[in-house]
């Protein structure tokens, strides 16, 4: 087996998000070992990988036996095929009518679930923007209400697209309300309805594609998941749905944020800190300069809740949190100088920064919205076997990485 080549971690930013590769091949494993054997994994990529960079963490769901991938835009598609990226690539949510040329061009798979996109489908097949049939997805609302075409039309799209020679009808889906609630009787109901329209397609003589309905929380709870495929969103990267539904043994999050101390400030009481002046020392203290803020992603809800560890201690953040950067006491003993690093979030406890749930909790969201709200100009440093084996500055042009196997 080949070992990936070393990449000297260049002059990036000190603020950075360090991405777990083996984390996420491993968490793949993991949901790929609670699947029967011949159900296919579609690893979800949306939002830049979830905010750890869609190309990098695309490639290793791939090698860890993912058998496609999903994205939410045309954008996105093109990226991962800029990077080499080969696999079949499935646009899960509605596209612009002008989007399908382009979709085509770049070979993505796409979902319809109305006869307005689906005619836009069609007539790109017919102006041969494709050398092949268009792999085309349908899915079914069954009480989401999001995307997803009424139970009362899919059968007769299923049929449009089947009897369409220039099309193929790829799957059948539709998607859970509340499966991350493993008590609620609604995944339920909505799997039933979804056998409902399986059966009115069957019995409008369409052959049966793949179907799926399982989400993170399906596979993770055994929701949904006798289907030919499943989709492995927030799970992919080492965060569980929801706290009533925990991840496999094993599994772990694949980010970890850190940034550097940038000074180091002695604070007399009488003494305030930051916009507003919201924080008043009342007896003299210390206190370090960390160059991260709401411009990176780093909510200002968290101003005076959070902390951060240095050294392995917890340290609170004091003041307002600025567009670029935070203040954080250092208790009184403590060991901290200018150039320590600064754990920010995720990571192993003893490094004392928040986990994403806990700093979820703490802006009063949920994780997802943690890790992808983490902007660009945070650089991504990705490890393979502790190694950099690739990075990612704002601004970078796309950049391909071995994988493990060469």
């Amino acid at each position: 087996m080949a070992t990936p080549a070393k990449v000297e971690l260049r002059s990036i930013r000190a603020t950075r998000a360090n991405i777990d590769l083996d984390a996420v091949e491993g968490n793949v494993r993991a949901l790929r070992g609670a699947l029967p054997d011949t159900t296919r994994l579609m690893a979800v990529v949306k939002a830049d990988g979830y905010g750890h960079g869609a190309p990098w963490v695309a490639r290793a769901a791939l090698n860890a036996g993912a058998a496609l991938l999903g994205v939410a835009t045309v954008g996105e598609g093109q990226l991962l095929r800029a990077h080499g990226i080969t696999a079949p690539i499935v646009l899960l949510g509605s596209i612009d009518a002008a989007e399908v040329p382009a979709a085509c061009e770049a070979g993505l798979e796409i979902t319809v679930a109305g006869e307005w996109l689906l005619e836009s489908v069609q007539r790109a097949a017919r102006a041969a923007f494709a050398s092949s049939p268009i792999s085309v997805h349908l899915k079914v609302d069954t009480g989401l209400r999001r995307y997803g075409a009424a139970s009362s039309e899919a059968a007769a799209l299923a049929v449009r697209i089947a009897g369409d020679s220039l099309l193929r009808l790829a799957s059948i889906f539709t998607h859970f309300a509340s499966a991350d609630e493993p008590g609620e009787p609604f995944t339920a109901a909505q799997l039933q309805e979804f056998d409902r329209v399986i059966d009115a397609v069957r019995g409008a003589g369409v052959r049966l594609p793949p179907l799926h309905a399982a989400n993170s929380a399906g596979i993770l709870t055994r929701r949904g998941t006798d289907f030919a495929m499943a989709r492995a969103g927030i799970a992919l990267y080492g965060v569980p749905p929801s706290s009533e539904v925990p991840l496999l043994p094993g599994m772990r999050s694949g980010m970890r944020i850190e940034s550097r101390i940038a000074r180091l400030i002695a604070l007399a009481p009488g003494d305030t800190v930051g916009y507003n002046r919201t924080f008043h020392a009342t007896s003299p203290m210390r206190a370090a300069l960390v160059p991260i803020g709401y411009a990176d992603g780093y909510r200002r809800a968290l101003s005076g809740r959070a902390w951060v560890g240095i050294n392995g201690q917890r340290m609170p953040v004091i003041g307002r949190v600025s567009m670029d950067q935070i203040v954080v006491e250092i208790p009184h003993g403590a060991q901290a100088d200018v150039g320590d690093v600064v754990s920010v979030l995720g990571g192993h406890p003893e490094l004392g920064a928040p986990s994403i749930e806990e700093l979820a909790d703490l802006m009063d969201t949920n994780a997802y919205e943690v890790i992808v709200g983490f902007r660009e100009r945070i650089p991504r440093v990705y490890y393979r076997d502790g190694e950099v084996v690739a990075t990612r500055a704002s601004g970078d042009a796309p950049i391909l990485i071995q994988s493990k196997t060469g």
